[in-house]
């Protein structure tokens, strides 16, 4: 049965079979409702986890790069001597 249409039963009657069916759909919609929403967030965590890894890699590799580690680092300038190249 539709939530909006929901029909009365009479006190000490059982659902019609029709009536069954109806709920059964209205599970499955749900459920396939709840799979798409699953589907459009792992979908999106899994584009963020890509461009989270990708900044990482490109950190580190700048990293090598003196203009850059003077930029990323501050651990750098405190030690006693510095890293060049």
């Amino acid at each position: 049965m539709n939530n909006n249409t929901q029909e009365q039963l009479p006190i000490g009657s059982e659902p019609t079979k029709e009536c069954e069916e109806l709920d059964e759909e209205d599970e499955n919609a749900a459920h396939r409702q709840l799979m798409y929403q699953i589907d459009k967030w792992s979908s999106k965590l899994l584009k963020l986890l890509l461009i989270v890894s990708l900044l990482g890699v490109v950190t580190q590799v700048s990293m090598h790069i003196p203009v850059f580690r003077n930029w990323f680092s501050k651990v750098e300038r405190l030690e006693g001597v510095p890293y060049i190249k």
